[in-house]
């Protein structure tokens, strides 16, 4: 696969946060569904290798800043 070609990436989450965390990603740009057995689908699009990385970086920041406000207070 080329750099220049476009790239996509999929993440499943397991964690009984699940729709908390599909909260944390309302200004990313991803495609996420919650599914019926818990899990929590995040799928990334981009236009380049690079673009992906961009990409997957910033979805995984979010989930993390997500995940570390929910230990701390609780859901």
């Amino acid at each position: 696969m080329k750099k220049s070609e476009p790239w996509v990436a999929s993440i499943r989450i397991a964690d009984h946060n699940s729709q908390s965390l599909i909260a944390s990603l309302a200004c990313e740009e991803v495609v996420s569904q919650y599914r019926d057995d818990g899990t929590l689908d995040i799928f990334i699009e981009g236009k380049s290798a690079s673009d992906l990385r961009a990409k997957f970086n910033s979805t995984m920041r979010s989930l993390r800043a997500a995940s570390e406000i929910l230990e701390t207070i609780g859901d």
